[in-house]
Formats: structure tokens, sequence, C-alpha cells
């Protein structure tokens, strides 16, 4: 687990052993000596989470989380107040103030570290939406509005899956969280009228509440899960309500997908203040999303295969490079062209090749993840640029795609189904590295010049990034001569989005060179 975290504890001991515990995690702890250093410490340093003291000097939790939470530029940071005793009100009080938890010690490590894992995941998927949307502004698209904070108690239209195993209670609670929180509230006893409501009209929320047992329990987690992998559903709040008897079982639900897990009974006020900050949060990202979705689809995207565009990606990518450099985390792009895509316009018509071209983005899609960029380069070429993805998930990530690819043929307007390869580089970029080069005036050219054999995957090729300069063999599908072409010089210089382009480039010619349905590799650094 990766992260920075940022505590407000004041010198109390208690803090110092927390800070401790959390660096033997591999966590990148700052200490901060009040609240009012926090605060300044949370402009400048950007970090991934903070922990308040209840009793901070200068500045308590409950007033730290009012003023980053009120703060447009600080709003999306998560904040977990921790108090050494069980106060209900205080507790109540930090949950409606914003925070993302309320925490009382002593607490052990495993349900510590699930919850911070669970708020780091959820922070960086707002980092990346924020990314996206600060990409879309410099492309001069309209901005998303920035967070707001809401009006206690002001009905915000919603809705809400409430689970539980029998009809009288499943009606009951949601009768309570829809009055608590002013959205509709559906009541829900099967996990498979649940997933098909969820299927109709995705939920802005979902709380299960299993009975006792390891059966139920076990459902209920089987549930999270089909949930989570689910597009209408992925990005909804989720708590889980656990029986007494199933404390242990929170941090594998944390690290599951669920947002938040509370203890049988709930405390409706608190599993409402709860679900409310769900909810802000949920508004937020959806905000983010749309804004990014709707300025960008006629700037940013390609109208036939609805991904983003070579304009946005080497934008974008640049700004990645940023992200990845400050985090110390590495960084991978794909290359990847598809094999002997002008036969098929030749031999079946460009809507079949139209047809391949949309199989190829969903197929792409559905193997990558969620936060990785994937665009169409132009004409067959395309690429993903995966944050975080180190050169062996980025082998695999490549494979999945390239086996996606290979094993079925694709359908087409007309005619049987035509069989596809694809050819993929990858580049890889380790924290470490210093960051690649700038491509000089000449690489320009450099994708519409690399055309040389068809696509592949050689598993563990990470040669120097010059032993990828060869020219590759002679092909029949390489221009009119038939005569391979020289790869264009590239410039040591700043790093920018088409440079790290370039090397990926380096590795998907590379990969030609060495025949169809292959993936090569280039390590950087």
């Amino acid at each position: 687990m990766s992260g920075r975290i940022l505590i407000a504890g004041g010198a109390t001991t208690r803090f110092h052993q927390l800070a401790e515990r959390l660096r033997d995690a591999y966590l990148d702890v700052s200490d901060a000596p009040d609240g009012r250093a926090a605060l300044e410490m949370a402009r400048t340093e950007d970090p991934d989470l903070i922990i308040a003291d209840a009793r901070c000097p200068a500045l308590p939790g409950l007033h730290l989380c009012r003023a980053i939470k009120t703060d447009p530029s600080l709003a999306h940071l998560p904040v977990v107040i921790l108090a050494d005793r069980e106060a209900r009100a205080e507790r109540l009080a930090g949950l409606e103030a914003g925070a993302d938890d309320f925490l009382s010690l002593p607490l052990g490590d495993p349900p510590l570290l699930a919850r911070l894992r669970n708020l780091m995941r959820m922070k960086a998927m707002v980092d990346e939406l924020r990314l996206r949307e600060e990409t879309a502004r410099a492309l001069g698209l309209p901005a998303a509005p920035e967070p707001q904070p809401e009006t206690p108690g002001f009905p915000t239209p919603g809705l809400m899956l409430a689970i539980l195993p029998d009809p009288v209670s499943a009606r009951r609670r949601a009768a309570q969280l829809g009055a608590a929180l002013g959205i509709e509230c559906r009541p829900l006893t099967c996990d498979r009228d649940a997933l098909a409501a969820a299927e109709r009209i995705p939920p802005d929320l979902v709380m299960i509440e299993p009975g006792e047992g390891a059966a139920p329990l076990e459902a209920a987690l089987r549930l999270v899960a089909a949930l989570r992998s689910r597009p209408g559903t992925r990005g909804a709040g989720m708590v889980l309500v656990l029986p007494p008897s199933a404390g242990e079982a929170a941090p594998m639900a944390l690290d599951l997908g669920v947002d938040d897990c509370v203890t049988s009974p709930p405390d409706l006020a608190e599993l409402a203040a709860r679900l409310r900050t769900l909810l802000r949060r949920k508004r937020y990202s959806d905000r983010l999303r749309d804004a990014v979705r709707d300025g960008l689809l006629l700037a940013a995207t390609d109208p036939l295969t609805g991904l983003f565009n070579r304009r946005y990606a080497e934008t974008h990518l640049a700004r990645m490079l940023e992200q990845c450099a400050r985090a110390g985390a590495p960084l991978a792009v794909m290359m990847l062209d598809l094999d002997r895509f002008k036969r098929i316009n030749d031999d079946h018509g460009h809507a079949a090749g139209d047809a391949v071209l949309r199989g190829f983005a969903g197929r792409l899609k559905a193997e990558v993840r969620g936060a990785d960029l994937v665009a169409r380069l132009g004409g067959e070429e395309f690429c993903v640029a995966m944050p975080g993805a180190d050169e062996g998930e980025a082998r695999r990530a490549a494979e999945r795609v390239r086996a996606a690819v290979a094993d079925a043929p694709f359908p087409v307007p007309e005619g049987a189904p035509i069989p596809v390869t694809v050819s993929i580089g990858v580049a890889v970029m380790p924290p470490s590295a210093t960051p690649p080069p700038e491509m000089a005036p000449a690489a320009a050219a450099l994708a519409a010049s690399m055309r040389p054999a068809d696509g592949a995957v050689a598993p563990g090729l990470a040669e120097p990034a010059a032993a990828f300069l060869r020219p590759p063999r002679a092909s029949a599908n390489r221009g009119a001569a038939g005569a391979a072409r020289p790869a264009p010089a590239i410039a040591r210089a700043a790093p920018d989005g088409a440079a790290l382009l370039a090397r990926a480039d380096h590795a998907l010619y590379a990969s030609k060179a060495g025949g169809r349905d292959r993936v090569s590799l280039i390590r950087l650094g």
C-alpha cells in the first residue's frame, strides 16, 4: 500500500506511535504540530489522506475537517478523525461536518489499514478524474463545478437500495433511511433482485445488512464483489452492516470494495451521516465525470470508437508523467497496431474495417483498468497509458489484450466474422528512471513512418531502447516498394507526452519486426 498521509496530532505519544505503525506499513507519513499547520500543509503537500486528532492543538479535528471540506481546493481530501474514547455526539458532529470516518482508539492494524487503503483508493480515483478535468481545462473545454457543501437536511434526489434478509426489516430500514436522507430507498431481500434492480436503474447508495451466520455473510461479500464489477454500480456508495460476531470480516469487506462498515444494530443517525458523506462524495465524482465526458465528446474523442484522440492523449500523458514523478510511481505506455488492417479494408470494405476498429476498442477497454488512459492515435493505431503499472503488470495487461483480440474473430455488417491480431509495444518508466527524451523534429513523423511487420508479444523482452532503432526485416506490408523504412532519430531533451509515446512506438516497431501477434517491451532508465 502506497500513499501520503498527513497526521495532525500534536506532540502526543499515541500519534507518534500511530505514525510509526503507518510507516511500518510503507506509507509516507508527515506530522503537523497542530491543526493550523496541518491545514497549511494540506494546501502545499497534496496528501492522499489526513488523520486528525479530535483534541489537536490550535485547530481540533472537527474544526480542521470543516475547514478542509468547505475549501473547494481541499474538499476532495479524505479526512479521518481519531478520538481516544467513544463519544456519540462528537462522532456524529464529525461525520456531519464531512469527515470520511471517525474512529476510536485503540484500533488494531488490520481494520485501521483496511479503512485507510479504502479511502486512498477512492482518493486515487478522484485524483484521476480531477487530472482529466484539468487536462480538459488546458484544452479550453468547460471545467467541472467545484464541490459545494450541501445544506444539512436538504433532500437530495437520488436512489438507494436497502438489502436485508426479510421483507419486514427491509421495508422498515428503507423507510428510516429514506426519510433521514431525503432520497428514494427501495427495500430488497434477494441478491438476484438487487442485481437486477441495480441494472435497471443504477443506485447512488447501497446498504447491505446480512443476517447472523457464515453463509449470509459470504453471500453479502459475493454481492459486494458482483456490484463492484458492474459498470452501473461501480461508483455507488456502499455500506455493509455487519453482525457483532462478524467484526473481523470488516477488513476483507473494505478490500473488496465496500466504502464503510458499521456494526449491527446500527445507530441510525450515525448510519445516515455516513451514507450522506458517501452520497456527497459520489455527487462530486459524478460532476467530474460528467464535465469530462460532455466537454470532450467533440474536442478530444474519436467519433468512430469513442476513445480519446491523439491530441488529448499527448496532453494528458504529460500530466500523468508529472504526477507519477511526484508520487515516485512507475508509468507504462502500450502502443497497439492492428495487423494487416489495410487488407481488411481492401478485401471486406471500409464498413467492415470500421466495425473491426469499434470492436477492438471495446475489447481493449475491457482488458485494462478504469483509471488507464485509452486512446486511438489514428488509423489502426491505439495507445494505453497505465499510471502505477510496473513492468510485470504492463506485460500481463498487454498479453490480456493480445489474447482477447486473437481469441475470437470480429463480427462485421456483412459476411463471416474476421480474425484479427494485434502487435503491441510497451515502454515502462520505473519510479527511479530519468524521464524519457523528447521527440526531435524528425520524430514528429515517427508514427507514420514506422510500419514494419505484423503484431506480436515477446514476453520478457527488455533490451536498451537503442536496440530498437534497427530497421525491421523487409515485409510485403510495409509500403509500395515493400522495403523497411528507417526509424527516425530521437533527441534527448525535456520529457513530454509525445516522447513517451515515441518510446512505446519503438517497442511496437520491434514487435512488428518480430512477426505477427507479439508484444515487445522497452524498460526506460
